[in-house]
């Protein structure tokens, strides 16, 4: 708080000294002025919704501050260079704004004030050094030049994107209120969602719901009243998003621990399945399959690490296409573990294991091929060293340079402890009889099938590709692929339906055999 004080303190010394007549002349254009305006109004739209709430002033200093600087906005404007008509009518607009702020108005009010000075403003003297954003939805994907590529402006982003949305709404424009809805959480939320899970899991949760919400109203033609309540819901929740990000900073430690988790909960899924693998095949006795399924897992972790470099084309591919490409590899996941489940469970008898070996297995290392299983152990580990690489940029976004080696220390760590639990299953698995073995694999490996989906098609829902028929007062428990839509709930059922069906008709075709 002090040292955001000491910030406004010389602020106002730069805007004190810049109000000297003798720096202003026709030649700069009013630059210095346009300047101190447009920096002022930018002030008062990021604080506002943290200084006033519900007609409630929250920080009283800070309220008075911003009546403050309407005010110098308003003498700024009126020495500005101006044609009477248009300083007329920006002065007029600034009233307007210091009567807003005096009633503790609504953000959306405030917001769309200011929205429309820094508009005209920048349209009346053709400055082209700083980017408004305009009117038209199309014309709306950049910010000014402080807000670009500033991870400390996501949750800003997000701000700019609801409140164009709920304007074009209200213009009939439900296309692109819709389009603007889902890029507030796609551009503003998603890139802070590792961050904020960490820090604060419920209000991570309720945004992201909330967000969906919003788009929901809107799809559903709701009226322009219940748009409003909805965003409003949602712009409130940014602001909590916003009060724990600014009361939490990444340090060196804590930088390391968010890392090493993020890997290891990633990581473990996929640990899982490898090491099932592996063990099953120990009892096979073939040395060679092993050295396929390392070398699957081995080129998705070395793609993984390769995906860090060019993180920056991959944070650049638009939100949409970013959670539409961690569908079609969770969907791809999701079938390569049902078939590699149900082919588990079909070959559990001693007998099917010991043919399966010799005919299946021991032709294709006869001619040392076996893509199928490199395929399997790539494809589980490449999703989620996918996943991995942007929740480890947007804790690279938020950690300042001296801390970021945590990040690589935090990831070696996590490799440290996921390879021990490996061999101290492999250890441990050699006492577990095949049957049992093949058994729990199978089960195990379909239940994370079902979990996979259940995110995959979350993915697909964030992205907008598929639709959202929310399931009031429904849990939600992220790490086990449970959300409340009926989309997701009715993919998972009939997964475990199909899962349940196959396993027992194999087990019925076995019995039959048998007899």
């Amino acid at each position: 708080m002090i040292i955001r004080k000491l910030n406004y303190i010389f602020f106002l010394i730069y805007i004190l000294t810049s109000l000297n007549p003798n720096k202003v002349s026709a030649k700069n254009n009013n630059k210095e002025e346009i300047q101190t305006i447009i920096q002022l109004l930018d002030h008062i739209s990021k604080d506002y919704p943290l200084v006033i709430k519900d007609g409630l002033v929250l920080n009283k200093s800070e309220y008075v501050e911003m009546q403050e600087f309407s005010k110098i906005i308003y003498n700024l404007t009126g020495k500005m260079t101006l044609p009477t008509k248009e300083k007329t009518l920006l002065l007029s607009h600034i009233l307007n704004l210091q009567k807003l702020i005096q009633n503790k108005d609504s953000f959306l009010k405030i917001d769309s004030v200011i929205k429309f000075l820094k508009k005209e403003i920048i349209k009346n003297r053709g400055n082209k050094t700083t980017t408004i954003v305009g009117t038209n939805s199309n014309d709306e994907q950049k910010f000014s030049t402080q807000i670009e590529g500033s991870s400390d402006n996501s949750l800003k982003i997000a701000n700019h994107y609801l409140i164009n949305s709920l304007k074009n709404y209200k213009e009939g424009n439900k296309e692109a209120a819709r389009q603007d809805a889902l890029a507030a959480y796609l551009e503003g939320i998603e890139p802070l969602e590792a961050t904020l899970k960490n820090y604060a899991p419920a209000i991570s949760s309720k945004l992201e719901q909330q967000m969906m919400q919003v788009r929901l109203s809107i799809e559903q033609n709701k009226t322009n009243f219940e748009v409003e309540k909805e965003i409003n819901s949602a712009l409130s929740l940014i602001v909590d998003a916003e009060q724990v990000k600014e009361n939490n900073s990444l340090s060196y430690w804590l930088t390391f621990v968010l890392s090493a988790s993020i890997l290891l909960r990633e990581g473990l899924e996929a640990f899982l399945i490898i090491v099932l693998i592996l063990a099953l095949l120990r009892t096979s006795q073939v040395k060679k399959a092993k050295r396929w399924i390392h070398g699957g897992w081995i080129a998705a972790v070395a793609m993984g690490i390769a995906g860090w470099f060019f993180a920056g084309w991959i944070i650049n591919i638009s939100g949409q296409h970013r959670e539409n490409m961690e569908g079609i590899i969770t969907l791809i996941a999701v079938i390569t573990l049902t078939y590699v489940g149900f082919w588990l469970h079909n070959n559990s008898h001693a007998e099917k294991w010991k043919s399966f070996v010799e005919d299946k297995i021991g032709k294709q290392l006869q001619k040392e091929k076996m893509y199928g299983l490199a395929f399997f152990s790539f494809m589980i580990v490449f999703r989620e060293a996918f996943e991995s690489i942007l929740f480890l940029q947007a804790i690279n976004l938020e950690t300042i340079s001296k801390n970021k080696s945590a990040i690589g220390f935090g990831a070696l760590a996590a490799f440290g402890l996921i390879a021990l639990l490996g061999v101290l299953f492999l250890k441990y698995s050699k006492k577990i009889p095949v049957r049992q073995l093949f058994l729990y694999s199978s089960w195990g490996i379909s239940i994370l099938a079902i979990i996979l989906l259940g995110k995959g098609i979350h993915s697909f829902q964030e992205s907008g590709w598929l639709s959202i028929t929310n399931i009031p007062n429904f849990v939600r428990v992220d790490w086990l692929g449970i959300y409340p839509s009926i989309e997701s709930i009715v993919s998972q059922m009939l997964l475990i339906v199909a899962v349940f069906t196959l396993n027992f008709s194999s087990s019925l075709k076995h019995t039959i055999h048998s007899n």
